[in-house]
């Protein structure tokens, strides 16, 4: 997430009567310490985005107005990476965020298994080796 340092973020349902019923209610606890996401959820008071980069909710906090430069910039940086692997790292991220280790190391071990299949798996380390850049192709088969 890169957010402005103007920018606030907050659940306000419970002002209405309501709960954060769009994924709030869960997603909250397991991003934030609980008593942050407790506050949110039960005032529906606003947080700021320094608070919310103190608690690892934000990456990056850019002045007013250049959100989407930052977000552009953190974007490059990923997209020179090699497509495939991102992709598994994020996949593989979200679907252990709550599993337990053994399910955890086999989902990592079968991503690289994977990748291990792709000419990407390759190009790294030799590009490394001869001092270049890499050239990915993003294909997922020898």
């Amino acid at each position: 997430v890169v957010a402005s340092k103007a920018a606030r973020f907050g659940v306000p349902e419970v002002k209405r009567s309501l709960v954060p019923a769009a994924g709030g209610l869960f997603r909250l606890p397991r991003k934030l310490p609980s008593a942050i996401a407790m506050e949110m959820l039960l005032t529906g008071d606003p947080i700021s985005a320094e608070r919310m980069h103190h608690f690892g909710f934000v990456n990056s906090l850019v002045e007013p107005g250049k959100a989407l430069e930052g977000a552009l910039e953190l974007a490059s940086r990923i997209e020179v990476n090699a497509p495939l692997a991102v992709r598994e790292a994020r996949n593989v991220a979200i679907r252990i965020e709550l599993a337990d280790d053994a399910t955890a190391w086999k989902e990592s071990n079968d991503s690289m298994r994977r990748l291990a299949k792709t000419p990407d798996f390759f190009e790294g380390p030799k590009a490394f080796a001869e001092k270049r850049p890499p050239r990915w192709t993003g294909k997922a088969k020898l």
